[in-house]
């Protein structure tokens, strides 16, 4: 059964409640301004890296169930939008591509968590899900940009890339919606494995020095 977004209180409370729950509200009590390096880097990397897990399940359990269904087609054949492998591995650039990649994502999860609970519903605790990436990909943003501050400040972010699959998510055809949750679901989790393993990277240089 779809719920409908016309239930404010309803979807307000569900947000109220999951992200008191999550995982790591423990982590991000000490403002990130006032960590160093190393401290930060370990903060992020916890949160990309339980935010990845998290990701990847929505992903691979909406395989499975599409899988499932006659219609589907699993090509293989993904687009993702954002931010390209980078050809150097300076620190300032790692940093940009992960506050780039965070930042193309800003946008679509504000979009894609409503999306989620109309067409979705409670299947496999899609919703929770959807949320606690959010919040993960977030904090991601807001620790990256710090720590780029320290050694490059007055750095812009990218403008949002054009995802049309923000368009099918509002579909009434189930072929076209899933689909766009199906592409959007995949391109999250491999971004957010990029962004953890330029934040290990990161990390190890800093202990190394």
């Amino acid at each position: 059964m779809q719920l409908s977004l016309t239930q404010p209180c309803r979807w307000m409370s569900l947000l109220l409640l999951i992200s008191s729950l999550l995982p790591w509200e423990h982590v991000i009590s000490t403002p990130d301004d006032q960590m160093f390096n190393e401290e930060l880097y370990n903060k992020l990397i916890s949160i990309s890296h339980r935010t990845h897990i998290v990701a990847r399940k929505m992903y691979k359990n909406l395989d499975v169930k599409l899988s499932k269904g006659r219609w589907f087609k699993n090509s293989g054949n993904n687009t993702c939008r954002t931010a390209s492998i980078p050809t150097t591995k300076k620190t300032e650039v790692l940093l940009k591509v992960v506050i780039n990649v965070s930042n193309a994502w800003k946008y679509p999860l504000k979009l894609l968590t409503p999306a989620v609970l109309t067409h979705l519903g409670s299947y496999d605790g899609m919703l929770a899900r959807a949320i606690e990436v959010k919040y993960g990909c977030e904090a991601i943003l807001e620790g990256a940009k710090v720590l780029l501050s320290r050694v490059q400040p007055g750095f812009e972010e990218n403008n949002y890339p054009d995802w049309p699959e923000l368009k099918q998510l509002r579909s009434s055809n189930k072929d076209t919606h899933l689909s766009a949750f199906h592409t959007l679901f995949y391109c999250l989790y491999k971004d957010i494995q990029k962004v953890n393993r330029y934040l290990k990277i990161l990390r190890r240089r800093v202990i190394k020095n």
